[in-house]
């Protein structure tokens, strides 16, 4: 078996509860999220018949296509990221930004990472508000963004 099997005996499994997101140009406290979600990447196809065959149908790629990042943590006022946020939703003035998220091993180290290029928001929602729970006030931000590449 190679180096990285499921099966050694050392080998533990990476928890999805420790991960970083930073942003270029915002704090770290603004990079405090509970929950990612979103970072996927399909690629779209085209039909293509081939002449005088008709027992099938070639299928060629064609661009990717990326979802939405959506992001959630505690609501933050007056933080960097708030300002952003608002400027693009609410003055329509745009400023794409690069993330890295990291997936963390138990010591802190990075396992692997993504860059996310030229993101921007294009929404942001304040979770359920309810008189008779005990919970946090959650905030949601869904930024739309060019694509990511993996490494590490």
């Amino acid at each position: 078996m190679g180096s990285d099997s499921f099966f050694q005996t050392d080998y533990a499994p990476p928890t999805a509860f420790y991960f970083s997101v930073k942003f270029d140009g915002f704090s770290e406290m603004d990079a405090s999220f509970q929950e990612v979600s979103g970072l996927k990447v399909t690629l779209d196809t085209i039909p293509k018949k081939e002449g005088g065959d008709n027992h099938f149908v070639h299928h060629l790629p064609v661009q990717p296509k990326y979802e939405n990042l959506v992001l959630k943590r505690c609501l933050l006022a007056n933080s960097g990221l708030d300002d952003w946020c608002r400027k693009a939703i609410e003055d329509f003035k745009f400023s794409p930004k690069d993330i890295t998220l990291s997936l963390l091993g138990s010591d802190g180290t990075p396992l692997a990472s993504w860059r996310i290029m030229r993101a921007y928001p294009i929404s942001w929602e304040l979770g359920t508000l309810n008189s008779t729970s005990n919970q946090l006030a959650i905030e949601s931000i869904t930024l739309k963004y060019r694509q990511f590449k993996k490494y590490a």
